[in-house]
């Protein structure tokens, strides 16, 4: 029934393990990222059946927001490469699903939700997730790994403000794919121009390697987006926010055990269990304060 749901979670929890693939076969990681984008912006325009017109996008109100994101997406996606190599799977799965948190306490701030001692539970127990994945590793510091992690995990939560407050805002619901065809397309011509810049230094072109790389992940990176929107007409989107960061956090890291064998210490379960457990606080507080309050 919700096929969707769960293949567009399988494809978030693909991206951050086809990172991995990159390093092991020596992909150049900023090539391949933006061969991605430009295979996911075609899939956005080809799916929805419209031309590219950037004279008829940028009448539309969303389109500042959208360049914004684009490029957000090419540095985080540039960013979560790195992590998912260095500090594994589990660790960058952590800091990039509960980002969350930022537009929810956006709406609190700016649209007087209410607050309570659930959210801020949930909150205080999503950053303590992010210290207790962020280990020494080889080659690393403890410092240095939590500064990578707050770093993704800060601008994870720029980007998924920006992109609540556009969809809540600026979007209207029959020019999501659209919009997100847009974001892709920004950071694709952003990346190009990192590309240039990086080639003036001696890095070389994309190779067959690296845009067979960049299909790969292209595919998933943009299909994982679609089907999720679809999901939405069957989901409810406060049931399926959370319900899918929870299975790209698990689902990213059972496939990094799975494919590269990657250990988990005592620290990083105990993280696993803090970030789902933040994501379940956050999420479902009136129906966890519901209980509460009728127990009583």
């Amino acid at each position: 029934m919700y096929l969707e749901f769960i293949l567009s979670i399988f494809g978030s929890a693909l991206l951050l393990n086809i990172f991995k693939y990159f390093y092991k076969f020596n992909v150049v990681t900023l090539n391949a990222i933006v061969v991605n984008y430009i295979i996911a912006t075609s899939l956005s325009f080809i799916v929805q059946g419209e031309p590219i017109s950037i004279s008829k996008a940028a009448s539309e109100p969303w389109i500042g927001i959208a360049f914004a994101l684009g490029v957000l997406f090419i540095l985080l996606f540039n960013l979560m490469a790195y992590c998912s190599d260095k500090l594994g799977v589990a660790s960058t799965s952590i800091a990039n699903k509960i980002t969350f948190i930022f537009p929810t306490f956006l709406w609190i701030i700016f649209y007087g939700e209410p607050i309570s001692i659930i959210k801020i539970s949930g909150l205080i127990i999503a950053i303590l997730a992010i210290f207790l994945t962020g280990e020494k590793s080889k080659g690393s510091s403890f410092k240095g790994n939590i500064l990578l992690l707050l770093s993704l995990f800060i601008g994870g939560g720029l980007l998924d403000t920006l992109l609540s407050y556009a969809q809540q805002e600026l979007v209207p619901k029959e020019q999501t794919s659209i919009f997100f065809g847009y974001l892709f397309l920004f950071a694709f011509i952003v990346g190009f121009i990192l590309m240039l810049f990086q080639k003036a230094k001696g890095l070389p072109w994309p190779s067959k390697k690296d845009i067979l790389w960049g299909i790969i992940l292209g595919v998933p990176n943009y299909f994982s987006m679609y089907l999720f929107l679809k999901s939405l007409d069957k989901i409810p989107t406060s049931t399926a926010f959370p319900v899918a960061n929870m299975g790209v956090i698990l689902g990213s890291t059972l496939l990094s055990v799975i494919l590269f064998k990657e250990q988990l210490s005592k620290r990083k379960l105990i993280a696993l269990f803090f970030a789902i457990t933040a994501i379940i606080l956050i999420s479902f507080h009136k129906q966890i304060e519901s209980l509460i309050f009728s127990s009583l």
